[in-house]
């Protein structure tokens, strides 16, 4: 029977899973550190990229023109600082979307319908390019009523038509272009 050399002092050994645990520590670790990502293109080969943070801002209320700048400059500060260390970033500013707000007080420009003057439509003189189809009608009333008795002046347009409109007066219009404030 052949002599076999006696087996070395045998170590305490680590459970396998700390061994695993510890490599994968480490590797997460140095991803984080470095900031290196790994990738892989069609033909196999690795190559690596710097990271490219995207710093996206959403807010769902209603800021003033003085908070979204604010709000644009600390965006823009911390851009700076990441170009400070090396990291160029990806940073996009939204649009901001604005609204048309209702026009404080009397109207200027007078669609079908029927209007208090000096209250929903601004008095004074308006002019019309004349029927949207095959007429246009106006009237001047002195109330809402509906009467006969209750028109001051009234026409039927086959062109375009101008009319002078008095405060506290009810005007009406039918199929005409809209009325505008002759300026």
């Amino acid at each position: 029977m052949p002599d076999f050399p006696p087996p070395p002092p045998s170590t305490p050994k680590r459970p396998r899973n700390w061994v695993i645990i510890g490599s994968t520590a480490a590797v997460v670790t140095a991803i984080v550190v470095t900031g290196a990502t790994v990738a892989s293109s069609d033909d196999g080969t690795s190559s690596e990229a710097a990271p490219r943070p995207t710093v996206t801002v959403t807010h769902t209320v209603e800021m003033t023109d003085q908070e979204i700048i604010d709000k644009a400059m600390e965006v823009l500060e911390s851009a700076e600082a990441d170009v400070d260390a090396g990291v160029e970033p990806d940073v996009s500013i939204p649009e901001i979307e604005t609204t048309e707000e209702e026009p404080a007080g009397p109207l200027t420009s007078i669609d079908q319908g029927t209007y208090l003057v000096g209250e929903d439509v601004k008095a004074g003189s308006y002019k019309t390019s004349g029927p949207t189809t095959s007429m246009c009608y106006w009237s001047r009333n002195k109330d809402d009523s509906g009467e006969l008795g209750a028109i001051i002046a009234n026409d039927i347009l086959q062109g375009p038509g101008r009319v002078t409109l008095n405060k506290g007066e009810i005007f009406e219009t039918n199929g005409c272009e809209t009325w505008e404030l002759a300026k």
